[in-house]
C-alpha cells in the first residue's frame, strides 16, 4: 500500500500524510518530474507540508520538495502543495562561467553537476547531501555552454542523447543521489483492442521540426566559420540556422569544426518530427505497472483502428491518487513542445 511520507529540510522524519484528496505524481524520463497535492488543512497536514520539507511515497525511488503552498477556503479548509522531484535542486544553479564539455556525455553531466552544486569553488553555491552516478554511455560530447540555469544545461544533454535522469531519495542515509540511465526494450504491447488503454490520442506533427540546420561559428562576413549538419531534399527538407558565436575556435583547436556539427546535430535532436501517443492506462489491466512497464522503457504501442503501430520510449508518466484509487496517464515518444519548452530553446 503506497504511503507519503514528509521528511524535514534536514532529512528527518517528521510525519505521514494521511488524507488528501488527491495526488499528482509526474515522472519524466530525461527531464525533471514534479507532483502536486491538495489535501484538507488540518492541524497534522498544516504542521507537515511546510516550505522545503521533503516529500516522498515508499513505492518509489524519486522524492519531492515542497516550493509552493496556497491555504484555500471554500466549502473547507484545503491546503495545496507543489514542487519539482528532488532533481529540480539543479534549477537554483546557473553554470557560473565558461564551461568546455569533452568526453562521454556522462562524463560532461558530471564535470557540470560537480562543478557548480557538489564541489564548486566557492563553498556557499554547495549543497549538501547530494551525489551524483552515472555508467559510462559510450557517447561523445565536445561542446560548450555558459551562464546557462544548470538544470536546463543538464536536461538538454539528457534529451539531445536519450538518457534518463533521476535523483533518488534513501530515507535511511538521508542522502539523495542524482543518477543517469538508459531506459530498457520492454516487451509490453499496449492497446485499446487489448484492454489495457481506457483513451488515448495519438499526435503526428512537423510543426516546429528542422532536419537540415546551417551552424555559424566565430568571424564576420566572408571570414566566418561555418558547417552543415543534417540532410533533407525537396519538400522533405527543414532547415535552420543555427548561431554558435559563443563556441571560440581557441578553445577547440583542430576540435572546432566538430564542435560547431555537435552544437547543429543538439539543435536539431530538440525539434524532431514528432509521432507520440498520449493514454490513460488501465492499471487493472494485462500489464503491471512497474513490473511489465516503467518510466524510459521502449514499448509498442498499437491502434488497429486508426491503423497505428509505434514502438517508443515511455517518457512521462503521471500518477494520479485521488477517491477513485490510482489512474496513470502516460505519454509514448516525445510530445509537442509547450511554450514554456519554446522559450527556454529560444523559439520565440
Amino acid at each position: 500500500m503506497m504511503e507519503l511520507y514528509v521528511y524535514g529540510t534536514d532529512g528527518v522524519l517528521l510525519g505521514v500524510v494521511e488524507s488528501y484528496q488527491y495526488l499528482r505524481w509526474t515522472r519524466r524520463y530525461s527531464h525533471c518530474g514534479g507532483f502536486e497535492l491538495l489535501a484538507i488543512a488540518d492541524s497534522n497536514n498544516l504542521a507537515l507540508l511546510q516550505m522545503g520539507h521533503i516529500l516522498w511515497k515508499n513505492d518509489d525511488e524519486e522524492a519531492g520538495i515542497i516550493e509552493h503552498i496556497e491555504l484555500v477556503m471554500e466549502e473547507q479548509e484545503s491546503i495545496l502543495i507543489c514542487g519539482k522531484f528532488a532533481t529540480g535542486m539543479l534549477g537554483r544553479r546557473i553554470v557560473w562561467g565558461t564551461e568546455n564539455l569533452y568526453g562521454d556525455v556522462s562524463a560532461s553531466i558530471s564535470q557540470l553537476i560537480s562543478g557548480h552544486l557538489l564541489n564548486p569553488s566557492n563553498a556557499s553555491r554547495k549543497i549538501e547531501g547530494f551525489s551524483f552516478y552515472a555508467p559510462n554511455f559510450g557517447i561523445h560530447i565536445n561542446s560548450q555552454t555558459s551562464y546557462r540555469n544548470l538544470l536546463d544545461a543538464v536536461e538538454n544533454l539528457c534529451a539531445a542523447n536519450d538518457i534518463g535522469i533521476k535523483t533518488v531519495w534513501n530515507p535511511t542515509t538521508r542522502q539523495f543521489a542524482i543518477t543517469l540511465y538508459r531506459g530498457a526494450d520492454s516487451l509490453a504491447v499496449f492497446s485499446q483492442e487489448y484492454e489495457n488503454l481506457t483513451g488515448q490520442s495519438y499526435i503526428q506533427s512537423l510543426l516546429n521540426h528542422a532536419n537540415t540546420g546551417l551552424v555559424g561559428g566565430e568571424g564576420e562576413g566572408a571570414e566566418r566559420q561555418f558547417v552543415a549538419v543534417g540532410g533533407g531534399s525537396g519538400l522533405d527538407r527543414y532547415e535552420i540556422f543555427v548561431d554558435a558565436k559563443d563556441l571560440r575556435e581557441e578553445d577547440f583547436g583542430n576540435d572546432y569544426r566538430e564542435a560547431l556539427t555537435q552544437r547543429g546535430d543538439s539543435k536539431l535532436a530538440e525539434l524532431p518530427a514528432v509521432q507520440s501517443f498520449d493514454a490513460m492506462v488501465n492499471p487493472h489491466g494485462n500489464l503491471v505497472y512497474k513490473v511489465d512497464f516503467d518510466i524510459g522503457q521502449t514499448v509498442k504501442v498499437v491502434s488497429k483502428a486508426w491503423g497505428v503501430t509505434l514502438t517508443a520510449r515511455i517518457t512521462e508518466i503521471e500518477e494520479t491518487y485521488d477517491q477513485d484509487g490510482l489512474s496513470l496517464q502516460v505519454v509514448f515518444g516525445r510530445g509537442l513542445l509547450t511554450l514554456a519548452q519554446k522559450l527556454k530553446a529560444g523559439d520565440f
